[in-house]
């Protein structure tokens, strides 16, 4: 008597994508933000929080992409690439090759501002500066409290240590906000058109004969 072979079973699995959350923490920040009348100490976690989106998303947008196509340890890889390159490869990966991010658009400019300010602020150094050369008396009178120095030496001290910088310079290109509407952009002009709804979107280059195809045993760029 033959005996039929089991039918493997099937595997289940959940995906949680970890932007949501973090897009409704960033629908407070903005709220806080904009009431506040002293926003400076709230600038470090608003931008610190737009980083942390922006690559929830792309890690979700490709995991998502990748995992049904290619499996698990290339959804895997893609997403443990730098964060300059998933911002990159995000677009023609999602359209098949059809499309890339414009990096002349201002969307793009700013993510990527975004990301600089990031790892700025998550590795910030210590910040070695020489005091002034004008007057060699500086030097001497840096450990000096300053309600013991007539009121010129204490200008020349408060020049030499200004006072604390609470945003960590991160607002000095873009404010949070102007970060944050990037990213809304992004969502509505890519993430929700894609990959069918994009012919008129500024935000990427449609890529017409703009790759590598092979040619017998030569690799031509058709352009």
């Amino acid at each position: 008597m033959s005996i039929e072979p089991s039918k493997p079973k099937s595997t289940y699995a959940r995906i949680t994508f970890a932007s949501t959350p973090l897009g409704q923490v960033l629908a407070k920040l903005r709220e806080r933000y904009e009431a506040d009348t002293d926003s400076d100490t709230l600038v470090v976690p608003y931008v610190i929080t737009c980083a942390a989106y922006l690559e929830a998303k792309l890690n979700d947008a490709l995991f998502h992409h990748a995992l049904g196509k290619f499996g698990e340890e290339v959804a895997g890889a893609l997403i443990s690439m730098p964060l300059p390159k998933k911002l990159l490869i995000v677009v023609p990966v999602l359209t098949e090759g059809r499309y890339s991010i414009n990096k002349q658009h201002f969307v793009y400019e700013r993510l990527t501002s975004l990301i600089r300010v990031r790892n700025t602020i998550a590795h910030a150094k210590a910040e070695f500066r020489k005091l002034s050369d004008e007057n060699d008396g500086d030097a001497e009178l840096a450990g000096v409290p300053l309600i013991f120095l007539t009121e010129a030496q204490r200008q020349r001290q408060l020049q030499n240590f200004p006072g604390i910088d609470l945003t960590m310079g991160a607002a000095k290109t873009f404010s949070p906000p102007e970060y944050h509407e990037a990213l809304e952009k992004f969502e509505k002009w890519f993430f929700q058109r894609c990959p069918d709804r994009l012919s008129k979107v500024a935000m990427v280059v449609h890529n017409v004969n703009g790759h590598w195809r092979p040619d017998s045993v030569h690799m031509i760029k058709f352009l």
